[in-house]
């Protein structure tokens, strides 16, 4: 029987082979939430990935408050990269469950859907050049219709894991997409709240099969490497 250590060990061997990515390209997450009062909020994330690198680029509301995460198979290390008032600052962190709860679903293998599996509508259209089908799902929560690219080898549950980088931090977006059963990449999503939270509509726009590599550069960037 194989010690815990061994097992350890094994895990971290085997990540940077499960972290190489399917797809390479780029292109923004825009989230949109509609309140009961009225108001509306958006936020703005940008996806880089390459074969053996993704960043995410988080674009804040206020001067200063914009963040790159850049998260590096091969080392099995992520980098926060900000900065404040002129300086270039960033932090290291070992790229764990610990510090990246989302780590688990990161990992997970994209697996196509057979149409018995996902209630599809039969309308199609045209997004960012590719053909999406329509797809109605719900969970407890929300009623979801989706416009699913079946030709992009990348799921939603796995974009989102990225963004969930700190110690406890939140995976409930996951779960709550997870619960909807649908695997793959929806270039539009809207979730209908059932209880009367904020609404929500998620797309994908500017979409690329390239990526530069400044994309994943720190240049300029004073580092420190946080183990805790």
């Amino acid at each position: 029987m194989k010690t815990l250590f061994c097992i350890v060990l094994t895990f971290f061997a085997i990540l940077p082979s499960m972290m190489s990515q399917s797809f390479t390209g780029s292109f923004d997450l825009v989230i949109h939430q509609y309140y009961t009062n009225g108001n509306v909020s958006t936020d703005t994330v940008s996806y880089y990935f390459s074969k053996e690198k993704t960043a995410l680029y988080f674009h804040g509301k206020t001067k200063n408050s914009d963040l790159k995460l850049i998260f590096h198979s091969s080392d099995t290390t992520i980098t926060g990269l900000f900065e404040i008032n002129g300086r270039k600052g960033g932090y290291i962190l070992p790229m764990d469950e610990e510090h990246w709860p989302g780590l688990p679903q990161s990992t997970r293998e994209y697996v196509e859907h057979s149409e018995q599996d996902i209630q599809y509508t039969g309308e199609e259209k045209i997004m960012e050049g590719y053909t999406c089908k329509e797809v109605l799902a719900d969970n407890d929560d929300y009623f979801a219709t989706l416009w699913l690219a079946e030709d992009i080898p990348l799921s939603m549950t796995r974009v989102l894991s990225y963004q969930s980088v700190g110690k406890g931090e939140s995976k409930k977006e996951i779960e709550l997409f997870d619960q909807l059963g649908v695997n793959g990449l929806p270039l539009q999503l809207f979730l209908k709240s059932k209880k009367g939270k904020a609404n929500v509509k998620i797309h994908l726009i500017n979409l690329s099969n390239n990526v530069s590599s400044e994309a994943f550069s720190t240049k300029g960037h004073q580092l420190s490497e946080i183990d805790n």
